[in-house]
């Protein structure tokens, strides 16, 4: 068993391959995954971000020759996530659901995504995150992102909304510009917090196996949620405590 890099009174973070760290992770002992893998674009390693970030000049000179790649996410990324499910599908209690963030193209990255992930689970929803104007991109500005969510066999799916008005576009939660020493696709905390409201209850366990800059983890503190989180990039890592201890020093969290 790996030991903790991190942990608080209702998690532990995690530094490893996460295929190799869910090994020790127990059958049908999780009750959601939440989590936004690499998607094979290269992000932000001399990719589209960096080279218009250059080309705009939105870059002071002496950070516009810095990239920050993201680790297996080229074309491993693929391979990678169809090798996850097999192993989020054993972790997750029945009617627990997978919720995976999946960029918005113009790569169909979300379609193979769809399919692959409904050959294990039953794939739910594909949710619309609308996170404000003017993206990426030339053609088609893109302006959104997807989130897959799909559900365990066994049970009937893990969900706690009592409104009955949770939509499949999210339009009131806006994107994060991050700065050069943040993770470079930061999700934002109440993102991950509408997922995690959805299909977890306070006490249950959430799991992040790709839990970047630390969204996850820090919804999860607030929510009062257990959560275990795999990263495999030692410099996020760093990023994702220095957040739950800075969240903690304001009084939002309790270590």
């Amino acid at each position: 068993m790996i030991k903790p890099y991190f942990s608080t009174k209702l998690g532990q973070l995690f530094n490893g391959d996460c295929l190799e760290v869910l090994k020790d992770i127990p059958d049908n002992s999780i009750d959601m995954i939440m989590t936004d893998p690499p998607y094979g674009h290269n992000n932000n390693n001399g990719d589209l971000i960096s080279n218009r970030e250059r080309a705009l000049g939105r870059k002071r000179k002496e950070e516009q020759e810095e990239v920050r790649p993201i680790a297996n996410d080229g074309e491993e990324a693929n391979d990678l996530f169809k090798k996850c499910l097999t192993e989020f599908y054993r972790v997750l209690v029945p009617g627990g659901c997978c919720c995976c963030c999946c960029g918005g193209g113009p790569d169909p990255q979300f379609a193979r995504w769809s399919l692959w992930m409904d050959e294990v689970f039953e794939f739910k929803q594909m949710v619309v995150w609308d996170k404000g104007p003017m993206g990426m991109g030339w053609h088609y500005r893109r302006s959104y992102e997807v989130v897959l969510v799909a559900q365990k066999s066994g049970a009937s799916c893990k969900w706690y909304d009592t409104t009955s008005r949770i939509e499949n576009i999210i339009r009131d939660i806006g994107k994060i510009i991050p700065s050069k020493k943040d993770h470079p696709t930061p999700k934002p905390v109440a993102l991950m917090a509408h997922f995690i409201k959805l299909h977890s209850q306070r006490g249950e366990v959430v799991l992040d196996p790709f839990c970047g800059g630390g969204s996850t983890l820090v919804a999860c503190e607030q929510l009062g949620r257990k959560w275990i989180g795999i990263e495999i990039d030692k410099q996020w890592l760093s990023g994702a405590v220095a957040r739950i201890k800075q969240e903690s020093k304001q009084g939002k969290l309790g270590l």
